[in-house]
Formats: structure tokens, sequence, C-alpha cells
């Protein structure tokens, strides 16, 4: 094949994926391996950062083994991952300080009810474009300087090393000789200034983090890369791509131009527009953040809002409360012609835009003698679309159909009542995995296999959801869910 083949490592939430891609654009390979979820605690979540490691090393190997191919025949590499989710590292050794903590996580809470408002609110938003929320990586390796001594001992003598995954795997994949980020991670991290895309020192001061032991920030699509692999087989084979995971679904789905608007589902909501190569100040309910940083080093922005909860919330419903045994057991009980007035918010972290609230929690509401559980398959459904909508009302115009992606996407029932809240044509690709699709594409426009024309014809359309319901009957159900949801509002509070 020579050099013929590229590769993505997608390392998501749940698990971590490795798809390998032919000079068409077409997925020849895949693999997948899950790892494990640590809940030490109520609103700990972590990740075994060597599990991790070891899982990425697993599907890259398996992949490749997949698509009949050698790992010779690769080309080039993309990387891309959960965002925020932090891990810390010593220099030396390699060996982490503490487990990945995730960006589900919200341990800092606390921390953040003391430091949110006023002028230090107003900077990091007006620098970084973000809100200060438990979310975001600052807050999380602040929590690991106050709680593990390590870790702090290793600041003060220069060998610790903190970032998000992609540094991570990076720092590793290479043998330790490319320590460095890409415009969108970073700009997750609340440490970055998002117009010159560089480590903010009033941050860094504030925070007590220095910048020694933060990755390098480039640019997410580079022809130089962010380092060679070392891995046996695979040794010179270059990473030319690093986007956090919901950038690398807004570059798979082909959202190049201003107004271009995609969601992904996956374990929670991820709503992404294009807004052009200037940040957009927007509203103060969604984020401002980098799409993709291109070849010549400038930056598309984006505006952003995210949901903790999506996927997930089936997963509630089958292994926490035992209500139901399968996906196709919750399936089955939902009829889209049912009228129900039960509503479901699921805060079970908190809720992020446009909310956000960390003291927020869950609740069902409008049950009575009659209700079954055809309520709550209708009610979860309905809350994984309203939680959407709320974001998607405070965007920017929408230019053409939305692209939608993710696991949740593939369920007909939830895309057509997204559609009928939103008033809108949603399109869902083909392409199941966006996601590792956008990580390759862009790791190989980076390298030159492709031109740019070329990756914005691997598009294949697949179904065409149009809104289909009475816009008063929508409008009803939406005054009904705000209602449940200030219920939720500042419960611990």
């Amino acid at each position: 094949m020579h050099k013929s083949l590229v590769a993505a490592i997608d390392q998501g939430t749940t698990g971590t994926r490795c798809a390998v891609f032919n000079s068409s654009g077409k997925m020849i390979g895949w693999a997948y391996k899950k790892h494990k979820q640590i809940y030490p605690k109520e609103k700990f979540v972590e990740h075994d950062p060597i599990e991790i490691l070891n899982n990425a090393r697993f599907v890259l190997r398996q992949a490749v083994k997949n698509a009949k191919a050698e790992p010779k025949d690769i080309a080039s590499i993309g990387i891309t991952n959960q965002r925020e989710t932090v891990v810390a590292w010593n220099r030396r050794t390699g060996k982490p300080f503490y487990n990945a903590i995730v960006w589900q996580d919200t341990r800092t809470d606390r921390y953040i009810s003391k430091i949110n408002g006023g002028e230090l609110a107003e900077y990091i938003r007006s620098k970084t474009g973000l809100k200060i929320s438990t979310y975001f990586s600052a807050p999380k390796i602040r929590w690991l300087m106050d709680n593990n001594v390590k870790f702090k001992e290793a600041l003060k003598s220069g060998e610790a090393m903190v970032g998000n995954i992609d540094s991570w795997l990076i720092w590793n994949l290479t043998g330790g000789e490319s320590f460095r980020t890409d415009y969108t991670n970073a700009s997750r991290t609340m440490l970055m200034d998002l117009e010159k895309r560089r480590w903010d020192k009033d941050l860094l001061n504030f925070f007590g983090i220095s910048e020694g032991s933060l990755p390098e920030i480039v640019s997410s699509l580079s022809k130089e890369g962010f380092g060679k692999l070392k891995e046996k087989g695979f040794q010179n084979t270059v990473i030319n791509s690093d986007l956090g995971d919901q950038q690398a679904a807004l570059f798979g789905e082909r959202c190049f131009s201003e107004g271009d608007t995609k969601i992904t589902y996956g374990t929670g909501s991820f709503i992404l527009q294009n807004v052009g190569k200037k940040v957009s100040k927007g509203t103060s309910k969604l984020i401002s953040t980098c799409a993709y940083g291109n070849v010549d080093g400038t930056c598309n922005y984006a505006l952003e809002g995210s949901t903790r909860i999506a996927g997930n919330i089936f997963g509630w419903l089958i292994n926490k409360m035992k209500m139901f045994k399968s996906i196709k057991e919750i399936e089955s009980y939902f009829d889209s012609d049912y009228e129900s007035s039960v509503y479901f918010v699921p805060a079970f972290g908190g809720l992020l835009a446009p909310y956000w609230d960390a003291s927020a929690r869950g609740l069902i509401i409008g049950l009575s003698d009659n209700s079954s559980k055809k309520d709550i398959v209708k009610s979860a459904y309905e809350a994984v679309c309203m939680q959407v909508s709320d974001i998607f009302d405070l965007l920017k115009p929408v230019k053409n159909e939305i692209k939608v992606d993710g696991g949740v996407s593939r369920n007909d029932h939830i895309m057509q009542m997204q559609a009928d809240l939103l008033g809108r044509k949603l399109l869902r690709s083909e392409m199941q995995e966006a996601t590792a699709f956008g990580s390759a594409i862009s790791a190989g426009f980076s390298a030159g296999i492709w031109s740019f024309e070329e990756i914005k014809k691997f598009y294949s359309r697949g179904k065409i959801f149009y809104p289909k319901q009475n816009g008063k009957d929508i409008n009803r159900r939406k005054v009904y869910w705000k209602k449940a949801v200030e219920r939720a509002l500042n419960w611990l509070n």
C-alpha cells in the first residue's frame, strides 16, 4: 500500500477507538476498547490514564490489522480526545500522579463558587471565551495542586507535566519527545488567551500554574506535526492533527463556512457553530472556543453550548434505576403520539449551557396515578432534545441544514423530535464516526494527502428529518420544560 492510509485515534469518555481510512476517504478498518469509569465519591469522575494509553496503543494496531494493512502503510495520524479531562504526570518517570479527572467531574464546585463573579469572571470571559465552571481544566489542576503532595512538589522542581488527554497521548506515543497541545484543547483549559492563542500569564499566576508544566500550543492542523510515533512499526509516522472531539466532529461534518452548525449526541450533547476567523463575543450563556487551527496558523472560532447528559440518560435508566434491561426495551415503550405530562431534567451533576449551575440536580416531575414507563421514556427522549433546543435558541443565524452525529443520532424518534422542537431540517450523515473521520481528514489534509476541495467532497448524505409537529404544541411543551428546569436549579444551595 506504500503509505496510502490515514489513521485516527479517537479517545472518548467511555472508550478509545481507532479508524483507518483509504485514499478515497473510506473507512476500511476499525477497533474499539472501553475503559473503566471510576467514581470514588459523589461528584468525582475519574479514568485511569495508563489504561487509556494502553487502549490507544491496542486499538491503533488492531484497526490497522482489521484494515488488512501494515503499520508502514499509515501515512499520517490524527489524534482527537475528550476535552477538559486532565492528566498530571512526572516528566522523569512518566508515571501519573493521579487518575485523569474527567470533564464531567464537579469536585471543584465549592472552589468555583468562591471565585465566580466580579472582575475575575469578566476577565476570564473576555480572555478565554469561557464561563468559570467545574467543566474546564484549570480548576481541576488547582485541585491536584491542593490535594496531591507529589504533584505540588514536582511543580516546584520542574518535573511536573500536566495537560488534557491529547498531550498525555502525544507525549507517550512520541516516546516523550513531543509535549504539545492544539488550539482547540488549549481553549478548554480556562488558561489560554483565545485571540492570541497562548497561555495567559495573569491566569497562570492566579491559579498558581507554571507555564513550564504546560504543553506548547500549536495549530490543530500542522505539516510539521505533533511529533513522530516511536511505536514499533509506526516509527516516523507523523501526528499531523490534534483536535478536541467536538471540534473534530465539526471538521468531519464539513462545517467550514460561517454559520455552519452541527450537533453531536454522545455522552452529552454538543452544539458547535462555526463563526469564522474572529472571536464571537456572543451571549454570556454560551462559550466562545477554537473551532480548529489551520495549517497556516490562523484559527476558525466557534460558539458552543454543551450538556452533561444525552446518551447517559438511558444508561442511568438501565444500570442505576433498573427500570429497563436494554436500549431496545426502552425503544419499545416509545410512542410519538403518546401525550405525557411528565418532564425529566437530567441534572445529575448540575447543568451546563445555558444555565451553568453546578448545584442543580435531576428531577422527574408531573407524575400521576396514571403515569407509566411510557411517560418515563417519552420524557427522557424529550429531555435530550429540550436541552439542545435551549442552546439552539441562543446561536447566531444557522446556514443550511443542521448536521447531526453521534450514537443517539441513530435513533430516528429522537431526531424527529429534535427537528420538531428546533423547527429546522436535520441532516444525518451515513458516516457514523464523524469524530474519527474529522480527525483523519484533518490529518490527511495537513500532510498533503488530500486537497481542501477533496475533503469537502468526502460526505455521504444520509437521512433528512423535517419538522412536522404543530408549533403551538411545541411552545406549550417548552413552557413546561422551563418550569421543570427552574425547579431543578440551585438545589444544593
